[in-house]
Formats: C-alpha cells, structure tokens, sequence
C-alpha cells in the first residue's frame, strides 16, 4: 500500500528512472563509439567505419576563414568548453573552414594569432583570448588551428577540412573573385598546393575524416552545361 506524497504514478516514475538513464547513457556511449569509429570508408553511396557498419555524420560548421584566420569564439569561451558543448550537443563532427593563405601565404602562415589581431586593430577581442585561451596567443595561425583541431579530437568530434576561400574574409558573393577556377583569387595550381599542405599536415590525424575542397562554386565563369556531357 502507498501512503502519500507516493502515488501509483510517482512510483512508477521511480521504477523506470533506471531504465531512462542507463537507455540515455547507452545513446552517448555508441555516439561516442561512432565518433571514434576511424578510419573511415565509404561502401556504395553509405560511410562506413572499419567494421562495415554505417556512420552517420552529424556536422557543424566553425568558422576559420575570416580575416583573423582563427576559430570563431575564442575570445569568449575556452577551445575545451567549446569543443565539448558541440559534443554534447548531439553533434560528432565540425566542418572546420580555412583560407588557402593559412598554407601558402608565408606572412600569414608564420604570424601569431596575437600579431594577427593587433594588425586588424581587434583588441577587444585579444583581451577576451588572452582571459579564455591565453596559450595561442604566441601560436602561428597554422599551430592554432591544428590545436582546434587536437582540441575537437579530445572530446570526440570528427572534422571535415573545409577550403572554403582563398584570401581570409567574408564568404561569398559572386564577384569576389573565389568562385570558380581561373578568377582572380582561384588559381586552380594555388589551390591544389594549399589542399596537399594541409592533407599533409593532418596525416595521420585521427579525428580529420574528410576534405571539403572548396566552398560554393559559383559566379559568371561557371560552366555547368559542360559537366553532363
């Protein structure tokens, strides 16, 4: 027999919390499993991991191509606290996006995030890095994106590399010369060397599953009549 505040209803609740939390802790257990399921494969039009079994990537996307050429957020929150709240989140991969001149511009490639901030007069935002993330401050924008990377790998987050301009800044319009291959900041032998730079500084990258070779193909010089034929 019950006695009050304990109903039929409220002792059913308890009876199941159980169940509720081990079915919740097995979800984040295969969501971990799945997003540690490397290397990758692909079987027909599915991916698949090394066992043959189907893995779904559930993507977000962080910025990384702008003028800084660093991660979006780090001046308000720690790399760590970011890459876990994307995890649990439900999410197991980011599409982390990057300017070819983060690989073949030499002045880009061999600046610290701290001098890349100061020269776009953003100093609001390197006191928010400098509280948040103080160690990338005197890392080149190569190594602070490679510790994003290191970062989301830790908390099990798949990334897909993402070319998705050419000169760090905003993306796209159709006249901003990134679009297709030949404009005026497309050179297609450029954009193949960028694309093996950083393929050769993520080999072997556990969490680094994919490339995106480039972003929105798009403006006058866009010939897609000719690629059916």
């Amino acid at each position: 027999e019950l006695t009050p505040p304990f109903t039929m209803k409220n002792n059913f609740s308890l009876n199941i919390l159980p169940w509720v939390l081990i079915i919740c802790l097995s979800a984040d257990a295969l969501q971990q499993q799945e997003a540690l399921a490397h290397p990758l494969f692909t079987k027909s039009r599915w991916i698949v991991n090394k066992d043959g079994k189907r893995v779904k990537l559930a993507c977000v996307n962080w910025p990384s191509h702008l003028q800084p050429v660093l991660a979006e957020g780090l001046s308000w929150q720690p790399v760590d606290v970011i890459s876990n709240k994307i995890r649990s989140m439900g999410f197991n991969c980011v599409r982390l996006t990057w300017p070819l001149a983060l690989v073949n511009n030499q002045t880009i490639s061999s600046m610290t995030v701290e001098n890349s901030f100061k020269s776009l007069g953003l100093h609001k935002s390197l006191v928010g890095i400098r509280a948040n993330n103080g160690k990338f401050l005197s890392m080149t924008l190569p190594q602070a994106f490679k510790n994003v990377v290191s970062s989301l790998g830790n908390n099990n987050v798949m990334v897909i590399l993402d070319n998705h301009i050419t000169t760090p800044g905003w993306c796209c319009s159709l006249k901003d010369g990134n679009g297709y291959f030949g404009d005026k900041d497309f050179d297609p032998k450029l954009w193949i060397q960028g694309l093996s730079r950083m393929a050769t500084m993520f080999k072997g990258t556990r969490n680094v599953v994919g490339m995106s070779l480039r972003n929105e193909l798009r403006g006058k010089n866009v010939n897609v009549g000719l690629w059916y034929k």
